[in-house]
């Protein structure tokens, strides 16, 4: 099925080798937002993903000039009811040793986003950390738009609004 790690080496090497020129041309990954982190922040009828502070995907497509394009998970949340952390915190310190020891979950996703254009900068050294918050904010901004576009479809019963944390 071509399912891989999440990790900075494995996805770079997926973009960079094969394809059309053996360099990685025309390869695609795709980074499944709503992971690990955010199924212990998982509650029925809401969406709230963990993605302040990542940017390790951002300095990756602008390492080997993938485009990104934003991708958002409905009612996966709704699945299941989720015992609350702040009522069982044993169980949310055993989940976060499963989170530990397996690192990652598998969603079920609909809709897509529109590409972002990436300019390819192999040389990490003058990877600008402006342009980098400049493609996370447009990230985030098309996630919302995604969401605004969407919700009345797949999000009938929320009881809150798409939230960013962390």
């Amino acid at each position: 099925m071509g399912i891989a790690s999440v990790s900075r080496e494995s996805c770079e090497n997926l973009l960079t080798k094969g394809g059309a020129d053996g360099e990685g041309m025309g390869r695609a990954i795709t980074i499944v937002i709503g992971g690990a982190r955010e199924s212990l922040h998982a509650l029925p009828y809401s969406l709230r993903l963990v993605l302040k502070r990542r940017k390790g995907f951002i300095k990756l497509a602008i390492r080997t000039g993938a485009d990104l394009v934003p991708v958002l998970a409905f009612g996966e949340n709704d699945l299941y009811e989720q015992v609350r952390p702040d009522q069982h915190p044993f169980i949310h310190k055993l989940q976060m040793l499963v989170k530990q020891t397996m690192g990652f979950t598998i969603p079920l996703f609909h809709a897509r986003g529109s590409p972002i254009q990436v300019v390819q900068e192999r040389d990490r050294s003058k990877i600008d950390d402006e342009y980098i918050n400049h493609l996370h904010e447009k990230y985030v901004l098309e996630l919302e738009r995604l969401w605004e576009q969407w919700k009345d479809v797949y999000a009938k019963n929320r009881t809150s609004e798409l939230e960013i944390i962390a």
